[in-house]
C-alpha cells in the first residue's frame, strides 16, 4: 500500500490536523468534563477502506487553540 499499510491511521491523523483548525466539523455528542466537548464525525470510505466513524474530544482551555484527541475509530455501520 502506498500509505504504508495504515490507511485508517493516516486518514485519522489528517482528520485530526483538520479538526484542530476547525473543531466544529464534527457533531457534538455530549459535553465532557470541564470545557471539553465529545464529538463524532465520519470519514467516507474508499476502495481499500470502509467508511469510518471517528469520536474525538476537543479541549480548548484558554487561550485557544485547543487540542483534538481522537478517542475511537470504528467502521461505520451504515454506508
Amino acid at each position: 500500500m502506498p500509505d504504508g499499510g495504515r490507511p485508517a491511521g493516516n486518514v485519522t491523523q489528517a482528520l485530526r490536523a483538520e479538526l484542530e483548525k476547525n473543531p466544529a466539523l464534527g457533531r457534538q455528542a455530549r459535553s465532557a468534563t470541564g470545557g471539553m466537548k465529545l464529538c463524532t464525525t465520519r470519514i467516507e470510505g474508499t476502495d481499500s477502506r470502509p467508511p469510518l466513524t471517528v469520536t474525538y474530544v476537543y479541549d480548548a482551555p484558554p487561550p485557544e487553540p485547543g487540542i483534538v484527541r481522537i478517542a475511537l475509530v470504528t467502521p461505520a455501520l451504515f454506508s
